[in-house]
């Protein structure tokens, strides 16, 4: 009787990347508006290698959300984190894959807090499982 925790540990490490990813770029293009103002960056495609790089970090969001949420359900059978998971991956999926994404640096504070929601989701579920766990070795040994 195992419990499968490295979907909720990588879990927790994409979604505080999303989260410090959404935060940096934001405070760096707040403190340095030549950045984004730099047409030779424009040019040089380094916009859509960092779009390219906010859908990469959605879809493995997605796949690790979908991975510990239904090893987690399974074994615990909460729906705590599992709701919690779904409205914070939805709140970044809307922010990111919609025009809202260009719209300025209160949606990218909005995602860096989803982000951090969906790291506590996979906390959570985390805890859960090794709460179920304890308890089944109790019963087992007594």
């Amino acid at each position: 009787m195992t419990y499968r925790a490295w979907p909720d540990r990588l879990g927790m490490c994409v979604a505080l990347a999303c989260a410090l990813h959404c935060a940096g770029l934001t405070l760096v293009f707040l403190l340095y508006p030549t950045v984004w103002l730099n047409r030779s960056y424009w040019e040089s495609g380094l916009w859509h290698k960092l779009l390219w790089l906010e859908w990469g970090l959605l879809a493995l969001t997605w796949t690790m959300l979908l991975a510990a949420m239904l090893v987690g359900w399974l074994r615990h059978r909460h729906f705590g984190p599992v709701l919690l998971a779904l409205i914070s991956a939805g709140i970044l999926t809307v922010l990111i894959a919609t025009p809202l994404h260009f719209s300025g640096r209160w949606t990218a504070l909005a995602a860096a807090g989803a982000g951090l929601l969906l790291a506590g989701a996979h906390f959570w579920n985390l805890h859960l499982g090794r709460c179920h766990m304890q308890t089944a070795v109790q019963q087992y040994f007594s």
